[in-house]
Parts: structure tokens; C-alpha cells; sequence
């Protein structure tokens, strides 16, 4: 998974990986496509220093989405 950024004071790290299928974003719907015409989304996941991995539920097509969708 591709990290997205790095919170120091929470000591956690937010990753991305790509989700191909025909959903569409959680938050606003949209959908990302390739220059091929394959479409997908982000499956988020935080991982803190001490090992801990949690999954975001939703696919969303950004971490503002993310962001907005569970704050």
C-alpha cells in the first residue's frame, strides 16, 4: 500500500491502495479511471507505529472524500 501521509503527533500513517471494480465513492460518487478505461477506487487503511492496522470502511476516489465521508 502506498502511504498518503503521516501524522507524528498520533504516531499513525494513512495508506492507499487501488480497488478496480464499478463502485462508485462513498462520499460524492465519482469514480477514477485509467488512461485504459479501468475504473477504480481507494481502499484506505490506518497503520499506527506500534503495528496496528486498521481498514477504512468505504472506497472512496480521494482522501479528502476519506476524510470528509468519516470526520
Amino acid at each position: 500500500m502506498a502511504i498518503v501521509s503521516r501524522d507524528p503527533f498520533a504516531r499513525s500513517e494513512i495508506h492507499k491502495k487501488r480497488e478496480y471494480g464499478n463502485a462508485t465513492c462513498r462520499w460524492c460518487g465519482n469514480v477514477k479511471v485509467t488512461p485504459s478505461g479501468r475504473k477504480f477506487l481507494y481502499q484506505y487503511r490506518v497503520e499506527s507505529d506500534g503495528g496496528r492496522k486498521s481498514d477504512v470502511t468505504g472506497l472512496f476516489d480521494s482522501v479528502d472524500c476519506m476524510r470528509t465521508y468519516h470526520g
